[in-house]
């Protein structure tokens, strides 16, 4: 009797364990494949972003605003910040232009809703000057 009691607790076990070391194990290829979900859209964000910045290079150079888009290129702040403080309401109204035309509908949206003034205030603010 006392052996038969010695193997059913021992098999409980084994069996407990085993259903654990499964959990555990499908567990952590889960996290595993969500981290590296997570790391490739990140890349995949950064990848577009990349593109969106570039084309946004070549859209304003293509229309005559080759020191701003230079600016931005060498991500040189000041110069983007003196720029946006000499533009006049005829740019301002030419890059909403542009941007509605070169498939960036909502930043050509926004900047419509805003005036150069405020554009003006909230890019500066933007590059924490």
């Amino acid at each position: 009797m006392k052996n038969k009691i010695i193997v059913l607790i021992i098999s409980t076990v084994a069996v407990a364990a085993s259903i654990s070391v499964v959990y555990a194990k499908e567990k952590n290829n889960a996290d595993f494949n969500n981290f590296n979900t997570s790391v490739l859209n990140i890349q995949n964000v950064k990848s577009q972003s990349n593109d969106n910045f570039n084309n946004m290079i070549k859209v304003m150079k293509n229309n005559g605003f080759n020191d701003a888009a230079e600016a931005m290129k060498n991500r040189d702040y000041n110069a983007m910040n003196k720029f946006m403080d000499n533009l006049n309401d005829e740019d301002y109204k030419k890059m909403i232009d542009i941007m509605q035309s070169n498939g960036y509908g909502s930043m050509s949206r926004m900047m419509e809703s805003v005036s150069r003034d405020n554009m003006i205030e909230m890019h500066q603010s933007m590059m924490e000057r």
